[in-house]
């Protein structure tokens, strides 16, 4: 079992947390906690967050979009 560190950006902020990678004879290597969670592979934002982005990028130009999305939030675009 590997122990890896992943970041993830939320609608609240960034959280950091610690996984194990799980390896079963003949089966590719996973990682339960994100699963569970509901994190896909090599994603960065939670769906919460691309929401919240998308429905302002909606009304708005990009650099309005980016504007709030820094101003209003935990995260830069």
């Amino acid at each position: 079992m590997k122990k890896n560190k992943r970041s993830v950006v939320t609608a609240f902020g960034e959280i950091s947390y610690w996984r194990r990678r799980y390896v079963c004879p003949g089966k590719k290597a996973q990682y339960p906690l994100d699963k569970l969670m509901g994190y896909d592979k090599y994603k960065r934002y939670s769906v919460l967050a691309v929401k919240d982005i998308l429905q302002v990028s909606a009304v708005a130009t990009y650099r309005n979009t980016a504007l709030a999305v820094n101003t209003l939030s935990c995260f830069n675009l």
